[in-house]
């Protein structure tokens, strides 16, 4: 998974999935994974646009290891604000 950020007065994120990753319905699978996995995070994110790109390496990848993937890469960022929901 790719995150892609930029600095913005309100939070608006979005998710793409490339048709190298598999048909209508595995994209719209990760996708969906990848919406509830932001849901989640969401009360602890700084404000900004992000763009969430899956790799083919994600249709393999069960739920957990993709939320940690989605925890981490905003981590590393500096996205996550400690005095938000969940930190």
């Amino acid at each position: 998974m790719v995150l892609i950020y930029l600095k913005a007065r309100f939070l608006k994120v979005g998710f793409s999935v490339s048709s190298k990753v598999g048909n209508a319905v595995t994209r719209n699978r990760l996708r969906r994974r990848m919406k509830e996995d932001f849901r989640l995070l969401r009360p602890s994110l700084a404000p900004g646009k992000y763009i969430f790109v899956a790799r083919t390496a994600a249709v393999t990848a069960d739920n957990a290891a993709m939320a940690s993937e989605m925890r981490a890469l905003l981590k590393k960022a500096g996205l996550i604000n400690p005095t938000g929901g969940e930190e």
